[in-house]
């Protein structure tokens, strides 16, 4: 038997219309308004309508989960769309109180969060993200912002590793030669067009060499990454990394079994191997969510990778079903 629609009550479903006639209103009269008063028109539109997606959400939401922070985000994002599509409103210092406003609300509330279990033992990677996503509206933007803020440092200080054995992952890769090739080219092309420019454009000129300076830039933290983030075995954690490219960690029990790759058979097996082929292979009780560059994620519950002492990993994993 199928259950009737619960429709909102009458007043909830009067809140909708009221600003959806008030923006339907604006922009009929939209072509005989002066332009001062078009511009107040479509600003009033635009923001009747943002009312209109809250109060719509707010209401098709089942009561459980119609949580404050929720609407003040659909509110801070509609406010953020008013003054980039409406140049007029961006001079109300009412709407740039009020995005701050919710800003800050949205970002106080996350921080009381509490942190996830076991996060003192995760990676700095998981953590980063662990600790920006209670700020901010989306996993994957904490992801983003985390992965630059860890990167950078590189080129000026080594991170900081868990206690334990480490194992490098980088003997024979082709990073360091690819890399150096890019950034003589970057220079190659760089400096010509910097001087062709400046004569007719001294900002544009600065602007694209500052742009490929900060691509050099990145590259050469990237580099130093993957030198100096290794694999760590723990009496408790395995760390898997390879520099800032892949990361993940799981406790040492998830590691079902640990063995060198057999060519062929080994194939298919997702890598967390750069620049190098690999030569290990773990399976896991339990997949293994593994982060990567800019958001990327994947979950898996083999994975294949390259370590410069291979005999010396399987054993510190305690690799049973060795090849």
């Amino acid at each position: 038997m199928l259950s009737r629609p619960v429709l909102p009550p009458p007043h909830i479903r009067l809140s909708w219309l009221v600003p959806l006639l008030a923006a339907v209103t604006a922009l009929v009269l939209l072509p005989y308004a002066t332009p001062q008063g078009r511009t107040l028109l479509a600003g009033a539109a635009l923001f009747d309508a943002t009312l209109t997606t809250a109060l719509l959400v707010w209401a098709a939401s089942p009561r459980q989960e119609r949580h404050w922070p929720r609407a003040l985000l659909l509110g801070l994002r509609g406010g953020l769309v008013l003054a980039l599509c409406v140049p007029l409103v961006r001079d109300w210092w009412g709407l740039g109180v009020a995005v701050l406003v919710a800003g800050a609300a949205l970002g106080l509330r996350g921080l009381r969060r509490p942190l996830p279990e076991g996060f003192a033992e995760l990676d700095d990677v998981e953590r980063a993200e662990a600790s920006l996503a209670r700020a901010l509206p989306s996993p994957r933007m904490a992801r983003l912002l985390s992965y630059d803020a860890l990167l950078w440092p590189h080129l000026w200080r080594r991170p900081a590793l868990p206690e334990g054995q480490h194992f490098g992952t980088q003997r024979g890769s082709s990073v360091p030669g690819t890399v150096t090739l890019l950034l003589f080219y970057t220079a190659l092309e760089s400096l010509p067009v910097h001087f062709v420019l400046a004569p007719h454009s001294p900002t544009a000129a600065a602007l694209h060499l500052a742009a490929n300076a900060l691509g050099a830039g990145w590259l050469l933290a990237y580099t130093r990454a993957l030198a100096r983030r290794p694999l760590t075995v723990t009496h408790r954690r395995l760390y898997l990394r390879t520099g800032l490219h892949w990361t993940a960690s799981t406790p040492l029990v998830n590691v079902q079994s640990a063995r060198a790759v057999v060519a062929g058979q080994d194939a298919a097996v997702p890598t967390i191997a750069v620049g190098v082929k690999p030569n290990v292979v773990l399976t896991f009780a339990q997949p293994v969510r593994v982060l990567g560059p800019y958001g990327m994620t994947k979950t898996a519950a083999q994975l294949s990778l390259h370590v410069d002492d291979p005999k010396g990993f399987l054993a510190a994993v305690g690799g049973g079903t060795q090849a």
